[in-house]
């Protein structure tokens, strides 16, 4: 019974080692490119939520404001509230004050 070459079993297990090591490479770099595109995307994302809202002019914003109030059932929005509170506050005031 011949149990063969060693040698060439060597070489034979050496060569496998040595593509797995490859392949393991392979894998790698390319679990690295996948978290660096998600990196990439989220942060492109993240930066155009920030230039949006950095350049929503003021008029926008209260015409979102004023769609909010909408929703909420409100036909004002907070600013012009307080304005008419205010203002009859003073009135109210000064109707006393030329009573006493």
């Amino acid at each position: 019974m011949q149990i063969g070459n060693m040698d060439d079993f060597r070489q034979q297990q050496l060569g496998k080692v040595e593509k797995r090591k490859k392949e393991d490479e392979r894998i790698r770099k390319g679990v690295y490119q996948m978290h660096a595109m998600i990196e990439a995307q989220s942060t492109e994302t993240f930066f155009k939520e920030c230039d949006k809202t950095e350049k929503q002019p003021e008029q926008e914003k209260s015409e979102t404001e004023k769609a909010e109030a909408k929703k909420d059932g409100r036909k004002t929005d907070v600013k012009t509230e307080i304005e008419k509170m205010l203002s009859v506050g003073a009135r109210f005031a000064n109707l006393n004050s030329q009573t006493v």
